[in-house]
C-alpha cells in the first residue's frame, strides 16, 4: 500500500473519531430532567363543588427534586418544595385543591430539580359537579397502570397539555385530617378543707386548698382566692406562676378570728386569665358553721337626778344595761360610784341576763359633797367572758354645789 493512501485513511480515522466525540458530548453533555407522575385522582373522577381534592404525586430526580408545582386549568395554583434544601431523589407530594367551577377541569403537576430543569407535566382530567349532584366512579380505561417512580422519562404522548391518563387503581385519596384540638391548660380546684370545720365564735381556722392542672399545656400565671360570705370578710389570695400540666398543690393560709356562719368558696383563676379547656371546674364550695357569739354586757344608759344636786344634797341615781350578745350571761356584778375615794357606792348582783334582753337599776346616794365625774360598769368583776369588753362601761359628770 502506497504512502499517500496510508495518510488518505489515517485522515478519515481521525475525522471519524472527532465526529463520534463530538456526538457523544452531545448526547451524554446536555442537563437531565425531573420526571412526575400523578397517582390520584385518576381521570374522570367527579368531586362535588367545594370538596377538597387531594392530588398525590411522585417525583424522582438524580440529582434531588427541590418543589412541585400544581396548576389547575394551566393556571399555577400552588407550589410545595421537599423537606431539604438540596432535594430529594424521590420525592412523594401531596397537594390540595379545593372543587371550584362545575365542569371539566385538568390538573397537571410539573417537578424541579437543584438545577432548576422541569419536568414534563403530567395531567389528569376531572369533573366537577354542583352541590348535591351525584358523583360517579372514575371509568377505567383500556391503558396500563402509570409507569413506576423512576428515572425514566414519563411514556409516549405525554406532553405539557394533554399527558396520557393512566389507568384506575385501587389507590384512592386519603380522607382530610381532622384538624387536632389545641392543647390547652385547665385549672381546676380539687380539694377545700377548714379546720376546725365547725369554729367557735372569734376562733381561727386554717385553711387548705388544692389546685391542678388537669390539661395538656402550661397555664399562664394565675391567682386563686378563699373568702367567706359575701360582705368584706377575711380573704386568703396567691399569685401563682405557671403551673405545667399534670401538676398541681396545696396552698395553705390562716383566717383568723371568724364571727358568722357562711359558706366559704375556693376559686383558681379567679381573675380570668387563662385561656382554659374548661371553666366550669375553678370553684369548690364548702359550709363552715361558727359556733354562737358569746354574751355582750353593755352600759347602756346613766343618768342623775337632780344632774347639779346642792352641797350635802341626795342624788337619785339610775344605770340601764343590756346583753347586745347571741347568748346568755352568767351571774356579774354592776357597779356605780363617783370619784376615786371612798365615796359612796351602788352595787348591784345580777343572776343571768338573757341574750337581747336588759333592764334599769336605780339606786340612792346620800349627800354628795364634791363634783366629781360618776361611772358606771357592767360586770366589773370580770366574771363573764364577753364578745366585747370595750363597752362595759359609762361616765356622767356631776357638778355639786359650794359648800354653805
Amino acid at each position: 500500500m502506497n504512502t499517500a493512501r496510508l495518510r488518505y485513511l489515517a485522515l478519515v480515522l481521525v475525522v471519524a473519531l472527532v465526529a463520534a466525540s463530538a456526538l457523544a458530548c452531545d448526547i451524554g453533555g446536555g442537563p437531565t430532567k425531573p420526571t412526575i407522575t400523578i397517582t390520584a385522582p385518576t381521570s374522570d373522577a367527579q368531586f362535588e363543588e367545594g370538596q377538597g381534592v387531594n392530588v398525590l404525586s411522585s417525583a424522582n430526580d438524580a440529582k434531588g427534586v427541590t418543589r412541585v408545582e400544581l396548576l389547575v386549568d394551566g393556571e399555577l395554583y400552588r407550589t410545595d418544595s421537599s423537606p431539604s434544601a438540596e432535594g430529594e431523589k424521590s420525592l412523594a407530594m401531596a397537594q390540595t385543591w379545593t372543587a371550584a367551577d362545575p365542569g371539566m377541569h385538568t390538573i397537571s403537576v410539573i417537578a424541579y430539580n437543584v438545577d432548576g430543569a422541569a419536568s414534563e407535566p403530567w395531567a389528569v382530567t376531572i369533573e366537577v359537579v354542583g352541590g348535591g349532584g351525584v358523583v360517579t366512579p372514575p371509568t377505567p380505561t383500556s391503558q396500563g397502570a402509570p409507569p413506576a417512580a423512576t428515572n425514566t422519562p414519563p411514556p409516549p404522548g405525554a406532553t405539557a397539555t394533554t399527558p396520557p391518563p393512566p389507568e384506575a387503581t385501587a389507590t384512592t385519596p386519603p380522607p382530610p385530617e381532622d384538624t387536632p384540638e389545641p392543647e390547652l391548660p385547665d385549672l381546676v380546684l380539687d380539694g377545700l378543707s377548714i379546720n376546725p370545720r365547725d369554729p367557735d365564735w372569734g376562733e381561727s381556722i386554717e385553711v387548705a386548698v388544692g389546685v391542678l392542672n388537669d390539661g395538656t399545656a402550661p397555664s399562664e400565671p394565675y391567682s386563686v382566692l378563699f373568702r367567706y360570705g359575701s360582705g368584706d370578710f377575711d380573704v386568703c389570695e396567691w399569685n401563682q406562676p405557671a403551673l405545667p400540666p399534670r401538676n398541681g398543690g396545696t396552698l395553705r393560709c390562716t383566717v383568723e378570728h371568724v364571727y358568722v356562719t357562711f359558706n366559704t368558696e375556693a376559686t383558681v383563676d379567679w381573675r380570668g386569665a387563662v385561656d382554659e379547656s374548661n371553666e366550669d371546674n375553678n370553684g369548690r364550695e364548702l359550709a363552715m358553721a361558727v359556733g354562737t357569739a358569746p354574751p355582750d354586757l353593755v352600759v347602756d344608759g346613766l343618768s342623775i337626778n337632780p344632774s347639779d344636786p346642792d352641797w350635802g344634797e341626795s342624788v337619785q341615781v339610775a344605770v340601764g344595761i343590756i346583753n347586745m350578745g347571741s347568748s346568755a350571761a352568767g351571774p356579774h356584778s354592776i357597779l356605780f360610784r363617783y370619784g376615786s375615794g371612798d365615796f359612796d357606792v351602788c352595787e348591784w348582783n345580777q343572776p343571768s341576763l338573757p341574750a337581747g334582753d336588759g333592764g334599769t337599776l336605780r339606786c340612792t346616794v346620800d349627800h354628795v359633797y364634791v363634783s366629781y365625774t360618776t361611772e358606771a360598769t357592767v360586770d366589773w368583776r370580770d366574771a363573764v367572758d364577753e364578745s366585747n369588753e370595750d363597752n362595759n362601761s359609762r361616765r356622767l359628770a356631776m357638778e355639786v354645789g359650794p359648800a354653805p
